[in-house]
This record gives structure tokens, sequence and C-alpha cells, in this order.
């Protein structure tokens, strides 16, 4: 049933200094939460748990806000900061019976009457971003939904590589897009063409200190963290049986795998030519730091040495198959391989072929008591340079990291959010969230610096040589190091 109300909203030109002054009564607000496009979801902030929806998304989107003024059945609370809006997709009303309350900066306003600001509306009313990798439509549904309710034209495009594309525009002094899906390893690549601006000034939720820093170069931040994926062991459960402790060792997950061998299986496969499967055994045996304190990359250390050691033992034991994604995938999806090592971002995709198969944390080396270290890949949305919009910009990147979306999003598709509240609030379903969160915690995320796409591209011509023998382990990380360090020079 919807409620009928004589809505008080007006709004007022009082001066070229305060802009717009607007007023929303209690009907009002009820009348906007009844709008179609607004949808609640869980907040939970402090000793606050409740069902809610963001200022953002309620009230008329802001360049700035002067002042703020709130009405209770306490009295009147003011704020006169500067920066008020920064703070309304971070401040939730909430309905209780036929009573609205508002968290506002930590502080719970109950039995809110009236909402009085005046401000700068936003001027812009278009926006372009570019937008990759799994959930392009689930994005694109979300900028459309946060376009309805302000009345925006929001173009969500799908680029395969955004990074490449917009080096390519800049350089050409090309169009570019407002706000760029990045992942942190184009960081530098970026920063060094002159084509973000940095987003220090942003306030933003509490996020996972790993993906500020996966965004970070020179301690300013260039991007801001949206979800991320983590490294997984899948195995097939009809074919495999697991473990039965929570802590296991490398030599259990032989074992397990074993079993399988003389059946024309496959006991495990993952693409052991990409050092981004390296990473996780390398941190396992020994490594503390995959760069070094001078920005560097070691790969001819001793962790390094028995990490890949022990992947040639297993090929050579027939225990593993080294093989890039689609022939991996095409294998385990038919039964011919046990076990694989994947991203998270894999789990929807195998559920909805109602596949056999079921998640495994990381086993420990004994010998040093680590577990493999899964590596962290995150993505996050940068403002361009060059933006035609960069207030607006801000304000869609707000929505996008807020607790509405990443609830909505990051379940659905398996992805591990960028705030540290969405995982503590009850109710949000997602599968296999144990294993996930604690191969977030002990995981390696990959750095904004150029030299990691150095190390992972020169380390992808070498590591197939050691796989096939054609050169010795040592031989292999001693050309490594050559090449790493060659590039250091340059």
């Amino acid at each position: 049933m919807f409620r009928l109300y004589t809505t008080l909203f007006f709004l007022t030109l009082v001066g070229p200094l305060s802009g717009l002054d607007y007023h929303f009564d209690e009907d009002a607000l009820f009348e906007r939460l009844e709008s179609p496009d607004i949808a609640g979801y869980s907040v939970s902030s402090g000793t606050f748990h409740f069902d809610g929806v963001s200022l953002l998304e309620l009230l008329p989107l802001m360049e700035d806000v002067y002042d703020f003024e709130l009405h209770t059945d306490d009295g009147r609370f003011t704020s006169d900061d500067d920066d008020i809006a920064e703070y309304w997709a971070e401040s939730y009303l909430t309905q209780t019976g036929n009573s609205l309350d508002l968290l506002y900066r930590g502080k719970l306003f109950r039995n809110l009457r009236e909402i009085h600001f005046s401000g700068t509306p936003m001027e812009s009313r278009a926006l372009e971003i570019w937008l990759a990798w799994e959930g392009t439509e689930e994005l694109k549904r979300e900028l459309a939904r946060f376009g309805r309710l302000h009345q925006l034209d929001i173009r969500g495009v799908e680029v395969s590589s955004p990074d490449s594309k917009l080096v390519s525009v800049v350089r050409a002094r090309g169009e570019v897009p407002d706000i760029v899906m990045i992942q942190s390893s184009a960081v530098d690549k970026l920063v060094r063409n002159r084509a973000l601006q940095s987003l220090g000034y942003l306030k933003l939720p509490k996020l996972n200190q790993t993906g500020l820093d996966a965004f970070s170069m020179d301690s300013r931040l260039m991007a801001v963290p949206f979800y991320f994926d983590t490294q997984i062991f899948l195995y097939n459960d009809q074919l495999l049986s697991a473990p039965g402790q929570d802590s296991w060792f490398l030599s259990d997950l032989e074992q397990m795998v074993e079993s399988i061998r003389e059946d024309g299986k496959h006991p495990m496969a993952w693409n052991a030519y990409s050092s981004n499967w390296l990473i996780p055994f390398q941190m396992a045996f020994g490594k503390d730091h995959l760069l070094e304190t001078d920005g560097s990359i070691r790969v001819d250390d001793a962790p390094t040495t028995r990490a890949l050691d022990y992947i040639v033992e297993l090929q050579d034991r027939e225990l593993l198959v080294p093989m890039e994604r689609d022939a991996m995938d095409a294998l385990f999806i038919s039964g011919r391989v046990g076990l694989i090592m994947t991203g998270s971002y894999s789990i929807p995709y195998f559920e909805s072929l109602g596949i056999p198969f079921a998640v495994l944390p990381f086993p420990v080396e004994e010998s040093t008591g680590r577990a493999l270290s899964p590596l962290l890949d995150y993505k996050g949305f940068a403002i361009t340079r060059q933006a035609k919009s960069p207030i607006l910009a801000r304000r869609v990147i707000q929505y996008l990291v807020g607790i509405g979306v990443q609830q909505r999003f990051c379940p659905e598709l398996a992805k591990l959010p960028s705030r540290n509240d969405v995982l503590e609030i009850s109710g949000t379903e997602f599968s296999n969230l144990d294993i996930l969160r604690d191969a977030a915690a002990s995981g390696t995320v990959i750095p904004p610096q150029q030299i990691y796409s150095i190390y992972k591209n020169n380390m992808w011509k070498l590591l197939r040589f050691a796989l096939s023998h054609r050169m010795s382990v040592e031989q292999t990380l001693e050309e490594g190091q050559k090449l790493m360090d060659n590039s250091m020079m340059n």
C-alpha cells in the first residue's frame, strides 16, 4: 500500500554565495523512499544495524552543500562544515514504523521531521565511464539506476583493455572518459602518461588497506578500490576427497590428488607458465615481500628457487599439467582434471553450469609453516585528468563504493568487496565466505608499480624453459634476474 502525502519540498534562490535553499519535510522524505528506483539495504555502523538508503541517493545531487540542518523531536542540529556533501554517501535514512531516523557522521538522529540545506546543485548531467572484466552488465544496471534517480545521462562503455586504450587516447589527445575502471598493475603506467588525477581529497568509507595500497603511488591515491579477486583451489568433489583437517600441508595435497593419476585423469592443472601462479609458492617457501625496499623484484633468491623447483617436480611426477585458463576450464568441466588453481571469479561460472566442485583453502608448506599466499587482484575506479565532469564523477564513484552497490554486486559475482563492513553484515549471502576471507587475509596484493608488469612479462617467457627442461631452474631464475636488473637500470 502506498501512503498519500501532502509534500513539503521547495527550494529558493537565496544569493550568489549560498546557492539554492532546499527544504524536505517528513512526508517528502517518505515519498522519496517509495520511489521505484530506491532500494533499501542493510547498514552496519558501530552499534547501529538497520535497513536504510543513503542521502546521496535520496536528496538532490549536489556539488557543494554550505549548511545542513536537521529538525527532530529533540530539537535542531546544524552543521556548516565545508565538505557536507562528501558525507552524504555514508549517511543513511531509515524508516521505523511511521517515523524516520538518520545516521549522519556516526550519530543517529531519531524521529527526523525536516531536512534543510543550501548549496550548489550538480551542474553536469552527463558522464562516460569505461568498464571491464566480469560484471559489466550488472554495473551498467547500477549506473542506470543512479542516473534515473538524478536525471543523469551516464554512458557505460565496455572496453577490453581500458588502461591501454586510455594511454593511446591521451597520447593522441582524443576524447577521454570521465571515469575508467582499472586494475592495480596499471596505475604506474597511467600516472606516467599523466592520464589520472589524484583522489586523495575524496571522503571514503572504511576500505581495505590492501586496496588503498594497491592504487597508491608516492602516497597519492590514484583510484578507489571497488572489489578484488583472490586465487583459490577448486576440486571435483566426485573425483577427490577433501582433507579432514582445517590445517593441511602441500604433502597432503599431493596425496589427495595422486589417487586419480592412474585413471587417465590429470590430478592438477593451472597456468604454471604465468608468474601469477608462481607467487603463492614463492611466499609459502619463505619470501617476505614481492617488492624489495628499493622497488625491485628478486627472482634468484632461495624462496623463488625452492618454489619453482617444487612446481617442476609436481609436473615431473605427473601430478600437475601446466595449461592456460581456457584449456584448464574445459578439462575441469568435463571431469578430466581433479583440482585446479584459479580465481574466485570462476565460482559463479562453474555454479551456473551445475558441475560438481568445492573450494579448498590453500595448504601450508611444512618447512616454513607458511600457507600459499594467493594473489589479490584489485579493480577500482579512477577519474581521468581531462574529465569533463570531475565532480559528477566523484559522486558516481561514491555511489559505486557505497554499501548498497557493494552488497548487491559482490556476492552475485563472487567478488570480495573493498569495504570492510560488507562482509560483517548478517544476512549477506556469500558462498564460501570463510575460505575467501582467509585467502584475502593472507594474500599478496598485485602492486601498482610498473616493475610488476615487467616481472610478469619476463617470467612468462622464461618459465616455459624451466617447465620444458630446456633450462634448469637455477639458469631460468639467473636469466630472469638479469632481465629484471636491466629493466631497473633503464
